[in-house]
């Protein structure tokens, strides 16, 4: 009677009951299941001015309707490899959408194409034009003629007349039909029929929507951590007295110092924009996994244990035990979906939500309706996006009331947002100067550098941050005797759970003052809560050296203030490390802006802003637009033309290694590769895989091969050998004995001793 009810013409009642579209659901109920979730979903996140409820229905009950087909419920029964029910369910969207007086002629396409393509992936909207129209008079009754065996009491069929009439219009409104509009109805009607759809499949059943929860307010000035946080208390309530101006949503610049406690301050002002506009979600989007761990850490003691969710590849759930096998755990644990009223997530996440035509990478599009979403560091997105990126903020701003703030000491060019911060704000003080050296240096000539540019050399900590892992390996293994204190050393060789736990032992120096050195890749760049006295960065963008600086003196804890060294280090061929791993437009506005021609260059931090300001403007001049906007307004938003936040090469030089760092590590790895996995236990195997994932680096294939070649000559006394290959997962398993040699407690992978000086594969 409720389907009844919308005005689709469709009876439940023409359904066998005996048909499945699961082992245990029947079809019947996953449809109106499916319809019914996406209806809830829609209206909470207040989707329904563009998606009328007729047209979820239609999309809902419609979707699996070719699971009635003989073949697929032998499938079911555990006969027989099935049939594709996709497609012919996607005829019966378009019947039953194209006859219905509600649905605008051109949204049918868009219903039938998400149906047909609910397993897979969008593609362009021109080549799903061209699926559709390639059906001429004939092809549309050999379809219709299809349906009716499929399901004798369906009746309702566009004519052959109708039909021609409908593509006809197509092909003549082709240019209009393929736009910002379409793409926008078409991606949040497939993210909210393939989360509905996992859902009933997974047993969820009803969905309670979650508000958002109370904020306990943080006072910086009663911390007494550091002599700064009276500024930053006075810094934050300066920030959050914008939010009184706020009518509408929008788009929000928050540019705020390094050090300047900008994590509670944004998410302060989220809560309070999201209690004004009456939104329900608040998103929070980072670059680094490690950095969102650090952060989820802040947001649920500030919103509490429950309400917020740490989403990256590497993020566990924290239900345990029974809890852990209710559905919406399942969801979550199988598909990554955003649940709770505070997200805590990756940029890439994010990015791959908006523009990943992968169906699982839909399914948290329709969250951004009627959220605030803070992008931290949005200046690590490569700078031929941001115009674009810009662009499809501010449209999904308009069309889905949701605010997005960028939030950086170093503001990028992506959007023209009003800024939160108060006009003029600078640190109070002066934490560091820089020194940039106008020559470039080979790498055993860094030791000499530091001895002549910074002042207390041996008698304060320091950072040094690296390029290429191995030019990394080499400066540490130069350094670690010579220094007088403690050599650590942080890179993606080191297994992420060997990275958090050096983090915490480096916090630990820190609070307790003692004295150390860290050699570093750029891992340490953006959001590391580390404080130095003096630093030294390999040439890079600027805005990567501005975000190392922050890491020298970041609390102000010596009034003498730090020192910045900045240098261009080459090999011994001559080349630049930094030419082997950025882009060469950023590196020349880099040379620009510093004027590494000239001098060596010395400016303090209240410099800094007019030397980034004019490092963008540089980039801006230089770079042509990617177009990921007008890729959108063209209708090419398929695979072909997916922009790649990250670019990820399937490189055959390097290879995954599981490292046995303690005595769980090997039970799981072969639990992992033992089992016969199936729908039932893959929540399980995700979970554990998530897992493993802490003691998981990629090193390149040849090092391990000259590694196995040197440790064959080695008596072991473990069953396995020390390095050995997996061919079904395509990986290798580091055992422990093999670690003796091959991984170093501190600095992780070691370098075998005839390694050939060969840099390209090993930055990070």
């Amino acid at each position: 009677e409720m389907l009844q009810s919308a005005g689709t013409m469709w009876s439940p009642g023409f359904l066998d009951g005996e048909l499945k579209s699961h082992p245990d659901r029947s079809l019947k109920d996953h449809l109106k299941g499916t319809y019914c979730l996406m209806s809830t979903i829609a209206k909470a996140h207040r989707l329904n001015e563009m998606l009328s409820d007729v047209s979820l229905e239609i999309a809902g009950i419609t979707h699996d309707l070719g699971k009635a087909h003989p073949l697929f419920q032998e499938y079911l029964s555990g006969r027989g490899g099935g049939v594709d029910h996709a497609l012919p369910s996607a005829w019966f969207t378009l019947n039953l959408s194209g006859r219905n007086p509600n649905v605008d002629g051109m949204s049918a396409v868009w219903l039938a194409e998400a149906v047909r393509r609910h397993h897979t992936y969008m593609v362009d909207g021109g080549e799903a034009l061209d699926f559709w129209l390639q059906h001429d008079k004939r092809a549309f009754k050999e379809q219709k003629d299809a349906m009716r065996k499929l399901i004798p009491s369906w009746d309702i069929f566009l004519s052959e007349e109708e039909w021609d009439d409908y593509a006809e219009k197509l092909m003549i409104k082709r240019k209009k039909i393929l736009n910002a509009q379409s793409w926008l109805f078409y991606r949040l009607l497939y993210s909210l029929l393939i989360t509905a759809d996992r859902m009933d499949a997974i047993g969820v059943r009803k969905l309670k929507m979650r508000q958002l929860p109370l904020f306990k307010e943080p006072d910086f000035s009663r911390q007494e951590g550091s002599p700064l946080d009276a500024w930053r208390q006075q810094t934050r309530e300066s920030c959050i007295r914008s939010v009184d101006s706020i009518e509408r949503p929008g788009l929000y610049t928050l540019t705020l110092p390094t050090g300047a406690g900008k994590t509670i301050t944004g998410l302060d002002i989220a809560r309070r924009m999201t209690q004004k506009l009456g939104s329900r979600t608040i998103i929070y989007a980072l670059p680094f996994i490690s950095i969102v761990e650090q952060n989820s850490s802040v947001a649920r003691g500030l919103f509490g244990e429950e309400d917020v969710q740490e989403d990256h590849s590497l993020s566990e759930l924290r239900e345990t035990g029974e809890q852990n096998q209710e559905p919406m755990s399942r969801m979550k644990t199988l598909f990554r979906y955003w649940d709770a009223p505070v997200i805590l997530t990756t940029m890439v996440q994010l990015w791959e939500s908006i523009y990943s035509p992968k169906a699982n990478d839909t399914m948290d599009f329709h969250r951004l309706s009627n959220a605030v979403v803070i992008m931290d560091e949005p200046q690590t997105i490569n700078p031929r996006y941001w115009r674009g990126f810009g662009e499809t903020l501010q449209y999904l701003s308009s069309k889905l009331n949701s605010s997005f703030i960028l939030m950086t000491a170093t503001q990028p060019y992506i959007i023209r947002g009003t800024e939160l911060s108060p006009e003029g704000l600078s640190f109070p003080c002066n934490r560091h100067t820089y020194k940039i050296l106008h020559h470039k240096y080979q790498l055993d000539e860094l030791p000499g550098l530091l001895e002549e540019h910074i002042e207390g050399l041996y008698e304060k900590s320091g950072l040094i941050v690296l390029n290429t892992k191995k030019s990394a390996l080499k400066v540490y293994t130069m350094i670690k005797n010579n220094m007088g204190a403690p050599v650590y050393f942080l890179s993606t060789w080191m297994t992420p759970h060997h990275r958090r736990l050096m983090m915490r032992f480096l916090k630990y120096l820190e609070k307790k003052k003692i004295k150390h050195y860290l050699v570093s890749t750029q891992v340490v760049e953006a959001g590391v809560d580390l404080d130095f006295d003096w630093v030294f960065r390999d040439l890079g963008p600027l805005d990567s050296v501005v975000q190392v600086a922050g890491r020298c003196n970041r609390h102000s804890r010596s009034a003498m203030g730090g020192s910045v060294l900045v240098a261009e280090l080459v090999n011994e061929q001559g080349r630049s490390f930094s030419d082997m791993i950025y882009d060469d437009i950023l590196l020349d506005s880099s040379r620009s802006t510093l004027r590494l021609k000239d001098r060596i260059n010395v400016f303090d931090e209240s410099a800094v802003s007019i030397l980034v300001d004019r490092y963008y403007r540089d980039i801006m001049e230089r770079l042509h637009d990617s177009g990921i906007w007008k890729n959108l307004c063209d209708g090419r938003w398929g695979p072909q033309d997916k922009p790649n936040l990250i670019e990820k090469h399937s490189d055959p030089f390097l290879a995954e290694v599981y490292v046995e760092q303690n005595d769980t590590v090997r039970p799981m790895f072969e639990k992992l590769i033992g089992t016969k996995w199936t729908l039932e236990n893959l929540s399980e195997k995700r979970h554990l895989h998530r897992i493993l994932l802490q003691y998981l680096i990629e090193v390149p294939c040849k090092e391990l091969e000259l590694w196995r070649n040197k440790l064959a000559t080695v008596a072991f006394k473990d069953e396995l050998p020390p390095l050995d290959f997996n061919a079904r997962f395509q990986c290798w398993f580091l055992t422990r004995e093999g670690s003796k040699y091959v991984y170093d407690h501190i600095s992780g992978f070691n370098l075998p001793m005839d390694s050939e000086d060969d840099e390209s594969a090993y930055f990070l």
